[in-house]
């Protein structure tokens, strides 16, 4: 029996990890092959911006609304209904003749995924043994690099080859696979209420959505305008792009180590958490003080790694609090994460049109001091809740 509830979580987190993957693909995809796309549409770059903004609007929309009957539904029916709607959004993207077929494809693909990560999340929280949840949420929470790099490789391998509409038809392809081989709907475990002396109240919920929104917010802003910062102060584009890499591989290793760790041992997550964002708030604040090439460099791998670094071990500690309404407190999360993306990479660049990258680089830091303060609070309320 061990063996089989065994194999059951591992089965359960490679999906939850390969769908998540594609839920966050059309938006990677778009902006990778966004140079070939322009070439027979007429998108220029501002549009490109408001494209991606739509899906994580259309995301936030659908975690704070439809997401929350997870709990309800079960996660591999609302699972199999997220991947049939993505089919269909990349079916619009590629088959777009006009800038509105991104629009509407981004928006459908939004709301699958706004759907999809608290899915994932129940998923996990059911099936995976909770001695394993840590390192789970951790790894599950790389999806995002992930699929970034899946979209890079797209561009050289099928984009520039196959054309781009070809790299939407291969996920297309992908979403098939994956829809046969969804878990069939069981009665299998769902955490008893004793498990928690009680569910988060509200006050919880708007502290963990306030701090995804920063987080997400500071996180995405600075992943989509580090590269161009870093090219104005004379560091060559693939030099700047080496710089991020390293700083994406150190932010999974920090989830995956403090996943393990998590597992092993009792720690106050959201405490840690808090730690996280102080280390993150430091690096913007060396990206606004010190232009320097070498200190871009330190100071990108400390931002990418402690500043992005919270999003598995943070999910964790609600998944722990939140037991049977695991579904509707991640959804409210993910609302507050999704909502963060939108706003943040909108006012950096806001704040670097009319101020400069220092000022902007400073309001980072303080988004996120602040976000870390929100950990302590959360750490404070959750004493109350089972630490496993």
């Amino acid at each position: 029996m061990p063996d089989r509830v065994a194999e059951a979580g591992r089965s359960t987190l490679v999906f939850s990890l390969l769908v998540q993957s594609c839920a966050m693909l059309p938006v990677f995809l778009t902006g990778s092959l966004y140079p070939l796309i322009a070439r027979d549409i007429v998108l220029p770059p501002n549009r490109l911006g408001m494209i991606v903004a739509t899906f994580f609007a259309f995301s936030a929309l659908a975690s704070a609304s439809v997401a929350i009957l997870v709990d309800r539904v079960g996660p591999w029916t609302m699972t199999r209904i997220c991947l049939i709607i993505l089919t269909l959004a990349l079916a619009l993207l590629a088959s777009a003749s006009t800038e509105m077929y991104f629009y509407s494809g981004m928006a459908i693909a939004g709301i699958a995924n706004g759907c999809i990560q608290p899915a994932t999340n129940v998923a996990i929280s059911r099936h995976v043994v909770k001695s394993r949840q840590g390192m789970a949420f951790g790894l599950k929470q790389s999806a995002i690099p992930f699929a970034s790099l899946v979209a890079g490789f797209a561009v050289p391998f099928v984009g520039l080859t196959l054309g781009w509409r070809a790299a939407y038809g291969a996920v297309i392809i992908l979403l098939a696979a994956l829809l046969f081989a969804v878990p069939r709907p069981t009665a299998s475990p769902k955490p008893k209420i004793s498990a928690v002396p009680s569910k988060p109240s509200w006050g919880f919920i708007a502290l963990v959505s306030g701090l995804a929104g920063l987080g997400a917010g500071s996180a995405n802003a600075m992943a989509a305008f580090i590269v161009g910062y870093g090219v104005s102060l004379g560091i060559s584009p693939a030099t700047a792009g080496f710089v991020v890499a390293a700083g994406s591989a150190f932010s999974i290793g920090i989830r995956l180590i403090l996943g393990m760790a998590a597992d092993r041992y009792a720690m106050p997550i959201f405490f840690v958490v808090a730690l996280l964002f102080v280390g993150g708030a430091v690096g913007y604040e060396i990206l606004a003080l010190y232009p320097t090439k070498f200190l871009y460099v330190v100071a990108t791998i400390l931002a990418f790694g402690m500043g992005w670094g919270w999003a598995g071990i943070s999910l964790l500690g609600v998944v722990r609090a939140s037991g049977p309404t695991a579904g509707r407190t991640t959804a409210m999360m993910q609302a507050g994460l999704f909502c963060g993306a939108v706003i943040g990479p909108l006012g950096f660049g806001w704040l670097v049109t009319a101020h400069s990258y220092s000022t902007a680089w400073s309001v980072l830091a303080v988004a996120t001091a602040i976000a870390a303060a929100l950990g302590l609070l959360l750490q404070k309320q959750t004493k109350g809740f089972a630490p496993a």
